[in-house]
C-alpha cells in the first residue's frame, strides 16, 4: 500500500482512508520495505498533517499487531500518560498522578517507555520506585485486579515495531509514532487522561480517541503564565486547553488551577531537577505528604490537580475539586504511600 499511495501523499498532500492508514501501517512494521521509502513516507505525512483517519488507522493497526491483553474490570480502564516532546520540562507528574488516583479506586493501566524527551520516563520512575516494569499480560490482569494499577512496558508488547526504531532514530525528528505511541495501550482502555505537546492536537487525540473505543476522557496541552504553549499535562502556571469526551461527545474548554480550588504556582517551582535522585525524591516527598517549602507545595497541587482529572474520566468523582479532595485525603491518611507498596508487590508475583 505505501508504494500505491506515496506519490499521492507527498505530491498532492492527499489524506489517507482510515484502511489505507491501517494497511500503510501493515507494511511499516512487515520489514518488506527499504528504509529510504519508509523514511520519506514519514516525512511525507508529517508535510501535509496527518488526519484524524489517518491517525485512526495507524493506530489500529499498530494495536492490532501488539501482544494484546484481554481484561474488562466492569468499569472504566484509564491509560493516564503524555505525549512527551513538551517545551515546559516538568518532573514526572502523569506517573505520581497515576499511583495516587488509583490508591483512590481508579483502575489504571499505564501504558509507556524509558525517557525520549523527557530526563525521568514513565518507566525509568516507576523502575526506580522499585516496580517490575516487564509485566506479562497475565501480571497485567493481576496487578490491576489486587491494586488497581500496573504498568505496561512498550517495547515489551509492540515487538513489530522493532522494524521500525532504527528509521526514527537515524531520522531525528518527530513522526507519526510520537503521536501514536502514547495512544496504543494494547488493554481494553475505555477513558483517558492524555497530555499532548501540542495544543493544536487537542481536538484530534480526542476524535481519535473516541474512534479507539474511548468512552470517557481528558486530552489536554497546559500554558505557562504567558499563555505559550508548554507542557503535555494539566498546568498549574496558566490555563489548560481540555477536550472532554463523554461517550459520542467531545467538548473543548480551557481550565485553570481555581477549577480546582487551587491557585497558580511559580513556574521554577515545579521543573525538573537535574538528575535521577532529585526526581525521584520529589515523588516521594508527594507520596508520603510532604510540603515543607513552596516547590513542595507546588509539586503536590500539580499532582493533585492531574490525580483529580483521572478520578474524573474514571467516574469515581462528580468534580474536579472533588478530585483533588479526594486525592489529598489518600495522602494524608498514607493511603498512597501504601498503594506504591502494594504496586510493588504485585508487580513482582
Amino acid at each position: 500500500m505505501i508504494r500505491e499511495v506515496f506519490e499521492d501523499v507527498l505530491d498532492n498532500q492527499r489524506n489517507l482512508t482510515r484502511i489505507e492508514a491501517y494497511e500503510c501501517m501493515n507494511d511499516l512494521i512487515s520489514g518488506e520495505y527499504p528504509d529510504t521509502l519508509i523514511s520519506a513516507f514519514l516525512i511525507a505525512l508529517r508535510m501535509k498533517h496527518e488526519s484524524i483517519e489517518e491517525i485512526t488507522g495507524l493506530t489500529e493497526s499498530m494495536k492490532d499487531h501488539a501482544i494484546q491483553i484481554k481484561y474488562d474490570p466492569g468499569e472504566y480502564l484509564v491509560e493516564s500518560c503524555g505525549t512527551g516532546g513538551d517545551i515546559f520540562k516538568t518532573f514526572n507528574v502523569s506517573t505520581t498522578a497515576s499511583i495516587i488516583a488509583s490508591a483512590c479506586g481508579a483502575k489504571i493501566s499505564k501504558h509507556g517507555n524509558r525517557s525520549v524527551s523527557s530526563k525521568f520516563g514513565g518507566a525509568d520512575a516507576l523502575e526506580a520506585l522499585g516496580v517490575n516494569i516487564e509485566l506479562s499480560p497475565t501480571q497485567v490482569i493481576n496487578s490491576i485486579e489486587g491494586c488497581n494499577f500496573a504498568f505496561i512496558f512498550a517495547p515489551k508488547y509492540h515487538i513489530a515495531t522493532k522494524n521500525v526504531m532504527k528509521i526514527r532514530k537515524d531520522l531525528k525528528t518527530r513522526t507519526i509514532f510520537n503521536l501514536i505511541g502514547p495512544i496504543t495501550c494494547p488493554s481494553n482502555v475505555t477513558a483517558r487522561m492524555t497530555g499532548v505537546y501540542d495544543p493544536k492536537l487537542v481536538e484530534t487525540v480526542a476524535e481519535v480517541s473516541k474512534n479507539l473505543g474511548v468512552k470517557r476522557g481528558m486530552i489536554v496541552h497546559g500554558f505557562d503564565e504567558k499563555g505559550n504553549k508548554a507542557m503535555d499535562e494539566i498546568s498549574n502556571i496558566g490555563k489548560t486547553k481540555v477536550a472532554f469526551i463523554e461517550n459520542d461527545d467531545i467538548r473543548t474548554s480551557y481550565i485553570t488551577p481555581e477549577n480546582f480550588g487551587l491557585e497558580y504556582a511559580n513556574p521554577k517551582d515545579i521543573t525538573a531537577p537535574d538528575n535521577v535522585e532529585e526526581h525521584l525524591n520529589i515523588i516521594k516527598k508527594i507520596i508520603n505528604n510532604v510540603t515543607e517549602t513552596e516547590k513542595d507545595v507546588a509539586r503536590m497541587n500539580l499532582s493533585l490537580m492531574n490525580s483529580a482529572s483521572i478520578l474524573y474520566v474514571a467516574d469515581k468523582v462528580n468534580s474536579l475539586e472533588e478530585g483533588v479532595e479526594c486525592s489529598r485525603k489518600a495522602i494524608e491518611k498514607g493511603l498512597v504511600s501504601k498503594q506504591l507498596k502494594q504496586i510493588i508487590r504485585y508487580s513482582h508475583m
